[in-house]
């Protein structure tokens, strides 16, 4: 087998079947070689500055590297791929989306490009798996420029917080200078960012509920510690030491788990907390209930 071929391979497959363009140069293969070989069924070019091996298996990875090769000085692998890149929740297709800087709106790529004219920098990305892309904080804050719907944006946002991918804090401060200023579509953001905080959509769901009937927003997570200890981590803290905990689908239901969840409920009563528990159909199915029964709590633990 061609030595150069050979090469080429054993690069490619450290990068889902691809290779870019310069990698090819820098292994001596001109455009003379790379015509042969795509005439031969040796490769097969996949980007403006991409190729694949011939027999390598498509894949979102392979166009998620390609798009990454033919934005290389312009921008960085975003949107929904940057999403699934990092973890984010719900996000699948095989399309790549890349985000360019606004001179390069143009680029020629198979990948679906949208540009900014703010900064895009080395700092607003991570790689993962050898793709260079958005970061979580980044990708949320251009989402509206692909298009992510409400559901996505939520979804980015419980999934990363969840993640510990970024600082909610610093996310909200970001959203509201964007909105300021009117840039890249704010206001979704903004609306994404009302019931945001939990680690979950259940917990978005409860805050919901709380936001509406105008009850005070609780405290999210809190860790309860004594003697160097953690004694528990609850959903919810109210006001007046009201603690609820919400309950998901198939969860808590083995015996060492209900003793666990007993456990914190008996520290957490000694330490003066009380704890009141809805479900999943709870929240979804009867949030007039859930209102009902948290403002005769508030009241009773009031007095």
């Amino acid at each position: 087998m061609n030595e150069r071929y050979a090469r080429i391979t054993r690069i490619a497959s450290t990068q889902f079947g691809a290779v870019s363009l310069r990698q090819l140069d820098t292994c001596g293969v001109n455009s003379d070689v790379r015509r042969r070989w795509v005439e031969a069924r040796l490769i097969e070019k996949t980007g403006a500055r991409t190729y694949a091996i011939s027999g390598s298996v498509p894949s979102w990875q392979r166009a998620a590297w390609a798009a990454m090769s033919d934005a290389e000085g312009a921008g960085f692998v975003a949107g929904r791929t940057a999403g699934r890149l990092n973890g984010l929740d719900g996000f699948v297709g095989e399309s790549a989306e890349v985000l360019v800087r606004r001179d390069r709106r143009h680029l020629a790529t198979p990948a679906i490009v949208a540009s900014t004219r703010l900064p895009l920098t080395l700092a607003d990305t991570v790689t993962i798996e050898g793709i260079r892309c958005l970061s979580a904080h980044r990708l949320i804050l251009d989402a509206p420029l692909f298009g992510f719907d409400r559901t996505e944006i939520e979804n980015a946002i419980d999934s990363a917080i969840r993640l510990k991918l970024l600082s909610e804090q610093r996310l909200r401060s970001a959203v509201m200078a964007r909105h300021r200023r009117s840039i890249n579509n704010g206001r979704a953001l903004l609306d994404a960012l009302v019931d945001a905080g939990g680690e979950s959509r259940l917990e978005r769901w409860f805050l919901r509920i709380v936001r509406q009937a105008g009850l005070p927003r609780p405290e999210l997570q809190r860790v309860w510690r004594s003697d160097g200890r953690t004694i528990a981590r609850v959903d919810a803290l109210f006001p007046a030491g009201l603690v609820v905990e919400l309950a998901g689908h198939g969860t808590h239901s083995s015996r060492r788990a209900r003793q666990r969840d007993e456990q914190r409920r008996t520290e957490l009563t000694l330490r003066g907390l009380r704890v009141i528990a809805f479900t999943y159909e709870d929240i979804r199915d009867r949030p007039g209930w859930v209102v009902d029964r948290l403002v005769e709590a508030l009241s009773m633990f009031a007095a």
